[in-house]
């Protein structure tokens, strides 16, 4: 029997349609029963039959922090999709970002070696992979350099890769996939892309990588199925400028495409008002050097590793950016 942990997250419940397309329905995770809701919308999207098919997912609840709610949940289970992870680039959230992304990364590593799990497939992010400043280009042998400055969510997300990895030391089968940011039907980044279409004009010139949650679960489904073991892959299908995402959703809206930069002395002059509130008790810090830094920097991140280990080929962005 499959388990998907974060059933009820972005890519878990997409994971969640692509399995039911299959007539698979698996042990899924989840926290508070409203969340269910998302699954159930995109099962009423996507099937004649949605209400039958969402009855057969066998629902368990579980906390990451908790490790006897995690035990419970494994009972009859061979294979796992770990798709669960809390995301934030706040500085506030380091504690629990630690301890959902790595601590609980620990135990469910933990508990598939207990239980002789036959593989994982656990998703984990773009913002866990290295980033050499001698090259213009990151991919998977790209060196993790503990002396850069990162984001809270980077360290947890490359804490949580770290105990995958001593799972596949100690006989665990098992793939890790970094996604970059995710683009579909209720992602993350969607409200922000909405502000575009609707006039939002500031913009902070960095590149990110993007990548369509269709393209993501395909991978993951193909993966499960496969022999390939120990091995990380990138998912990326483009990388796009912040000014380049601006204009391209300004069109969408068919709105003027003149846009303005962010310069990054006004968000350095942010980062410091904010320690200062913190230190005044007044509120907590959100900002973080590295998260500003990363928005004003311009690498490729290379995705082409999957394609030499299955048959699959990347959907085209600007047809999402819609």
């Amino acid at each position: 029997m499959i388990l998907v942990t974060g059933a009820t997250g972005f890519i878990g419940s997409h994971l969640m349609c692509r399995l039911a397309q299959k007539d698979i329905f698996p042990v899924a995770l989840f926290r508070y029963e409203s969340n269910k809701n998302r699954v159930r919308g995109l099962f009423e999207a996507q099937f004649s039959d949605a209400e039958k098919r969402f009855e057969k997912i066998i629902w368990r609840k579980a906390d990451f922090r908790d490790f006897s709610s995690l035990n419970s949940a494994f009972e009859g289970i061979t294979k796992v999709y770990h798709c669960a992870g809390y995301i934030s680039l706040a500085h506030k959230d380091a504690n629990k970002l630690l301890e959902i992304n790595e601590k609980g990364s620990a135990y469910l590593v933990d508990l598939c070696l207990t239980y002789r799990i036959e593989k994982l497939v656990y998703v984990s992010s773009i913002a866990a992979m290295g980033n050499d400043p001698t090259t213009a280009i990151i991919d998977e042998n790209t060196p993790w350099d503990n002396n850069s400055d990162k984001t809270p969510y980077a360290y947890s997300k490359y804490g949580g890769e770290i105990e995958v990895w001593r799972g596949i030391q100690e006989g665990l089968n098992a793939v890790i996939v970094n996604p970059g940011i995710v683009l579909g039907t209720d992602s993350p980044i969607a409200k922000i892309l909405d502000r575009y279409k609707k006039g939002l004009r500031w913009f902070t010139p960095g590149s990110n990588g993007y990548v369509g949650i269709k393209d993501v679960i395909e991978v993951m489904d193909q993966l499960m199925n496969s022999k390939i073991n120990g091995e990380r892959f990138i998912l990326v299908s483009e990388n796009w400028t912040g000014k380049a995402i601006a204009q391209q959703m300004l069109r969408v809206g068919n709105r003027n495409k003149g846009v303005i930069c962010i310069p990054k002395g006004l968000l350095y002059l942010l980062w410091v008002l904010e320690h200062l509130l913190q230190a005044l008790g007044l509120r907590k810090r959100f900002l973080t050097r590295a998260m500003i830094s990363s928005q004003f920097e311009k690498k490729e991140i290379d995705g082409k590793k999957i394609k030499s280990f299955i048959d699959f080929e990347y959907t085209p962005i600007e047809g999402m950016l819609c």
